[in-house]
């Protein structure tokens, strides 16, 4: 009624007085003290009203043709595949491979540039967008798969780009293995330690790529404990770039799924959740090669209620009741039962650096301390995979510093403790 009445009252504004009813319910809906502007402001919101009115249909209609040349354009999408951004260089899927695309329609106002791209007339921000393999939603943002399946899938079949990452990285370490002249230290009979330090062990990712391809180093046994004894187990049992990929592939993990990892708590309970994934699929996988492989070779430091915490060194492993999966973990997790103790995380009780050198003096330790890189100590429990690249390219340089000139960057980082010292304390010290 209200419009009605503005309607007809702006149909006299300066055609002479309206009639007195028409004129006394005006005055019902102004100030009583300014009863003459009555019509000329009520034209006013009149005329607002009206551009609302106008613009909500246009909106109204936009979004209506829009969806519905969206709609037209998923189900193009669809049955052509192989014509899509013809000319673009955005995406263009093999033609063999219509099933590698998926459109999706809604609102959006942008299709998420790595995963998916526009196709199709789009208005007021609907429209299609066609996501790349294993992406989905209106904006081509949302995985496919669940965290869960996504993390098993790649233990199997690592991503291309990580594949592409790896292969980088690998001629990297030949380019500057090439590059040697004579060693400053002497590799030839040694034994490893790398300390706790979550993912920091990039750093002995890229150290460990150059200390095998130094022809004339031999480690015999290596030792650590939480990731300073995951990383080694992993490298002994699936070998340097199966071991890499993994670990790329966990960067692309914490990028595609960046709501898990929102905070440290939460990036360390899903890391420690896939790692459980990851040490039975491993054990699992390399059952008849766990013995061979790690036996004597790799020892990992847990530590466990006996009844008081105790470091206990495991170096023997064996697929039967998940033995190998339950040593892995228990030397890096929160709590974990390991032949029939209540075990935790081994750098609790391995001395002041988590270091757990071994004690029987049969030859020189190289000491990796990965608290001493410089980069954030946040990385322990979350890293992304630019991080994780750039601390492995600094592992690599290090190791090459510390092979050909006795020292390196970072003070500390990497040691070689002869025999005859003191190590009682699990840190290198001179014999008294």
């Amino acid at each position: 009624m209200k419009y009605g009445i503005e309607a007809k009252s702006r149909s006299f504004v300066g055609r002479g007085e309206p009639p007195k009813d028409i004129e006394s319910q005006q005055m019902n809906l102004a100030s009583p003290s300014d009863g003459q502007d009555v019509p000329f402001r009520m034209s006013k919101k009149l005329l607002a009203v009206l551009i609302a009115s106008v613009a909500g249909c246009a909106l109204a209609a936009g979004i209506a043709f829009g969806a519905s040349g969206a709609v037209s354009s998923h189900h193009r999408a669809k049955a052509t595949n192989e014509q899509l951004h013809v000319g673009t260089g955005l995406y263009a899927p093999p033609p063999s491979s219509p099933s590698t695309m998926s459109s999706s329609t809604g609102f959006c106002w942008a299709c998420d540039e790595d995963h998916g791209s526009r196709e199709g007339s789009w208005w007021f921000g609907w429209g299609a967008c066609v996501c790349d393999e294993g992406w989905k939603g209106s904006c081509c943002s949302e995985p496919s798969l669940n965290i869960d399946d996504a993390w098993r899938q790649y233990l199997e079949t690592p991503p291309n780009e990580v594949k592409n990452l790896a292969m980088t990285l690998e001629k990297e370490a030949d380019d500057l293995a090439a590059t040697f002249g004579s060693m400053a230290v002497d590799l030839s009979d040694i034994d490893v330690v790398v300390s706790g330090g979550g993912n920091l062990d990039a750093f002995w990712m890229g150290a460990s790529m150059i200390l095998s391809r130094i022809s004339s180093a031999n480690v015999k046994r290596q030792a650590g404990v939480s990731a300073g004894g995951m990383m080694p187990f992993e490298i002994a049992l699936k070998g340097e770039l199966n071991t890499l990929e993994s670990h790329l592939s966990y960067g692309i993990i914490t990028r595609d799924y960046k709501d898990w990892f929102a905070n440290a708590l939460s990036a360390a309970s899903w890391q420690d959740h896939h790692w459980r994934i990851m040490a039975d699929w491993q054990t699992n996988k390399y059952s008849a090669s766990l013995s061979n492989r790690l036996d004597r070779k790799i020892h990992l430091g847990t530590s466990c209620l006996k009844p008081f915490p105790t470091l206990v060194i495991i170096d023997e492993y064996t697929a039967a009741d998940d033995q190998a999966t339950h040593a892995f973990m228990s030397t890096g997790t929160f709590l974990e039962m390991y032949d029939g103790y209540i075990c935790s995380d081994g750098g609790a009780t391995s001395g002041p650096k988590m270091t757990p050198l071994f004690q029987d003096d049969l030859r020189p330790q190289l000491i990796v301390d990965l608290m001493l890189t410089g980069f954030p100590t946040s990385m322990v429990y979350d890293a992304s995979i630019e991080q994780y690249m750039s601390l492995i390219r600094v592992g690599m340089q290090e190791m090459v510093r510390f092979a050909t000139t006795g020292t390196t960057e970072r003070s500390d980082i990497i040691t070689l403790c002869p025999t005859g010292s003191d190590v009682s304390g699990n840190i290198c010290l001179p014999s008294s």
